[in-house]
C-alpha cells in the first residue's frame, strides 16, 4: 500500500509509514491507518484496481486460497456501497481466473458503526450473495474493540448465519471477558485475534477453558498483534498455548498492507519463533483448510493440492532445500 497526505484525511503520513516500515503503535492508532487505506479508494475503479493489486501479490507469494474482508463504503455522489461490493467481486473473478487462486468475500460490519448500518450491510450481503454465490462467503464482525458493544450486532449476524454466511468475529483484542463469553455462546464459524483469553496474556483460566472446550478455530495474525502492541512479543504470543493444545488455528495477515507483511512471512516468524518443522508448518495449512469458507469441492481440490505438493517437496527422499510452500 502507498500511502499519502490528503486534505480530507487527518492520519498523517508518517503514522503510516511508522507502522509499515516496524514500529509498534497503540491498537488506536493502528485504527486510525485504515483512515489512509479509505483515502486512497474512493471511485469504483480504485476500488477495483485496490482489490486486484492485493489478489495478485498473495497469488506471487504461493497463496492458493486467500479470503479478503472489506467494509463496504459510500462516498457521495461518487460509489454506493453496492458499487463497492460489485467492484470487489469483479476484481476477485477476474484475478480468480488469471492466477488460478481460490478467493472469497467477507463483508465486514464495523462495530463503531452502529446496529442499523449493520442491518444495512446484512441487507446488501444478501442481495450479493444471491448474485455471487461462489464468491460471496460470509461476513465478519470487526472494528475498533473499545467501541460499541458487540451485543447490538449479534441479531444481526444471527440472521447472517440463518441466510446461509458463514461468521468471522474479532474477539479479545483487548481484555473484554464478557464479549467473549457472548461470542463464544453464539458458536461463530471462526474467530478472529483471541488475544486476551489465555490467562498469561489478559485472559483467565475459566475465558481459556471456554475457548478450547468450543473448539472455535481462532485466526492467528502474529505481526498485527506485535505492532498494535496487544502482544508484547512474538515469543510471548498465545500461539504457542493454541498450539500446545493443538486447538485449530490458521495464520493470517490481518491487513497486510497496514502492516507491512505478507503471508509467507508470518510463516517464517511462526517457524523462526516456536521452532516449528516443515511437516508442522504444511499441518497448519492442511488443517485450516477444514474451515475455510470454501465449497467442498474446493476444499477437497486444495487437500489434493497440498498433498501433491507434500509428496513431491517433503517425501521421505526428497532433499531439495528451496521450496515455496502453497498456503492458506
Amino acid at each position: 500500500m502507498q500511502c499519502e497526505s490528503r486534505g480530507d484525511d487527518d492520519t498523517p503520513w508518517d503514522e503510516c509509514e511508522a507502522v509499515s516500515h516496524g514500529d509498534s503503535r497503540t491498537l488506536e492508532e493502528c485504527f486510525s491507518l485504515f483512515g489512509v487505506a479509505h483515502s486512497l479508494t474512493r471511485t469504483p475503479e480504485a476500488v477495483r484496481r485496490a482489490t486486484e493489486d492485493v489478489i495478485r501479490e498473495f497469488a506471487e507469494d504461493g497463496v492458493v486460497y486467500l479470503e479478503l474482508r472489506s467494509t463496504p463504503r459510500e462516498v457521495p455522489n461518487v460509489m454506493t456501497k453496492l458499487q463497492y461490493v460489485k467492484e470487489v467481486v469483479k476484481a476477485i473473478e477476474k484475478c480468480s481466473a488469471e492466477k488460478g487462486i481460490v478467493v472469497k468475500l467477507l463483508v465486514s460490519m464495523d462495530r463503531r458503526q452502529g446496529r442499523a448500518v449493520a442491518e444495512e450491510t446484512r441487507a446488501l450481503l444478501s442481495r450479493a450473495r444471491r448474485e455471487h454465490p461462489g464468491v460471496v462467503a460470509g461476513v465478519d464482525l470487526s472494528g475498533d474493540p473499545a467501541e460499541g458493544s458487540v451485543a447490538d450486532y449479534l441479531p444481526v449476524l444471527r440472521a447472517c448465519r440463518e441466510e446461509g454466511l458463514r461468521t468471522s468475529l474479532h474477539c479479545a483484542e483487548i481484555p473484554q471477558p464478557d464479549e467473549v463469553r457472548a461470542i463464544l455462546d453464539f458458536k461463530p464459524d471462526r474467530i478472529g485475534h483471541a488475544t486476551c483469553i489465555h490467562p498469561n496474556t489478559g485472559g483467565s483460566e475459566e475465558l481459556w477453558e471456554n475457548l478450547v472446550t468450543s473448539g472455535v478455530p481462532v485466526e492467528i495474525c502474529l505481526t498485527s498483534n506485535v505492532k498494535c502492541k496487544t502482544v508484547d512479543s512474538y515469543e510471548n504470543h498465545h500461539f504457542k498455548f493454541l498450539s500446545e493444545r493443538r486447538h485449530p488455528l490458521s495464520l493470517c495477515t490481518d491487513d497486510k498492507g497496514v502492516f507491512a507483511t505478507s503471508l509467507s512471512t508470518e510463516f517464517m516468524i511462526a517457524a523462526k519463533t516456536f521452532h516449528l518443522s516443515k511437516e508442522h508448518l504444511w499441518k497448519i495449512c492442511f488443517d485450516s483448510i477444514s474451515f475455510a469458507f470454501a465449497s467442498e469441492a474446493e476444499k477437497a481440490s486444495l487437500r489434493e493440492h497440498l498433498m501433491k505438493w507434500k509428496i513431491e517437496v517433503l517425501g521421505e527422499h526428497n532433499t531439495a532445500m528451496n521450496y515455496t510452500m502453497p498456503t492458506i
